[in-house]
């Protein structure tokens, strides 16, 4: 099953990817499956990402929007180019909401792909207080965890923000990570479904499902996750590097909040 197709994409959506353990890979995922399709995709964030493996336009797209047609889509853009201290590697910084917006009205790509937040490389997360960053008008979110966390110590290394897990969790900072746990925050107000907007449709990803038994271990995150809110429609287990790409249906029909 192909990645558009699992998340029910239409032929004009804004998708916000939030979370940790595959954001930028599904994007990458569906930008390759756009041009498959024959659609026009934009790669972008509301945060800071480093420059993805695509045609890359840095603009102030409120001033130059017509500068993201210059190159054959997929396109990556962002605002301007930023330096990491600690990764010590060349980082784009995105835009605030409002000026994606316009690019999505204005037609310039049929998907705008959003990275939403960041996880500093860690395999799970819950956000911020300042994150994540959504556009109002997106229609599709992705919240995205990796199964490899599973089992794994609640600590930084890990998982970014592990207090914040444990505050919705209820475990303690050290902590196995259970599955119970990931889908938990997943489902969670406080974590998968923060900032969403009322009108987009939620679906999690749990990602690097490489093998059988992880895969049962994502199913096991998802199905805790599609008891825990009626926003999820469905759960997607994932390993891109494998082409997996499994559905967990609901028991009951989503009812938007």
């Amino acid at each position: 099953m192909q990645l558009a197709d699992a998340l029910g994409l239409g032929d004009r959506e804004l998708v916000a990817f939030v979370g940790a353990g595959g954001k930028k890979t599904a994007m990458h995922r569906l930008a390759t499956e756009s041009t498959e399709r024959g659609y026009n995709a934009g790669f972008t964030t509301t945060t800071e990402m480093p420059p993805p493996d695509l045609p890359l336009t840095v603009t102030d797209v409120e001033v130059s929007p017509y500068a993201l047609t210059e190159d054959e889509p997929p396109v990556a853009f962002a605002r301007e180019w930023v330096s990491d201290p600690d990764r010590v590697a060349r980082k784009v910084r995105g835009f605030d909401p409002g000026p994606l917006t316009s690019v999505f009205d204005r037609g310039f790509f049929d998907w705008l792909l959003v990275k939403a937040d960041g996880a500093r490389m860690r395999e799970f997360k819950a956000p911020g207080s300042g994150e994540p960053v959504i556009p109002e008008k997106a229609t599709q979110v992705v919240p995205v965890a990796s199964v490899l966390a599973v089992g794994e110590p609640l600590t930084e290394a890990v998982v970014h923000r592990p207090e914040r897990v444990a505050s919705i969790t209820g475990l303690s900072v050290g902590d196995a990570i259970t599955p119970e746990a990931v889908g938990d925050v997943l489902a969670s107000p406080d974590g998968g479904l923060k900032c969403v907007p009322d009108a987009a449709d939620v679906t999690p990803i749990v990602n690097k499902a490489d093998t059988p038994d992880r895969q049962e271990t994502a199913r096991a995150v998802l199905e805790r996750a599609l008891d825990g809110t009626s926003r999820f429609a469905r759960g997607l287990v994932t390993s891109f590097e494998r082409d997996v790409c499994l559905a967990v249906e609901s028991r009951t029909s989503p009812q938007r909040a």
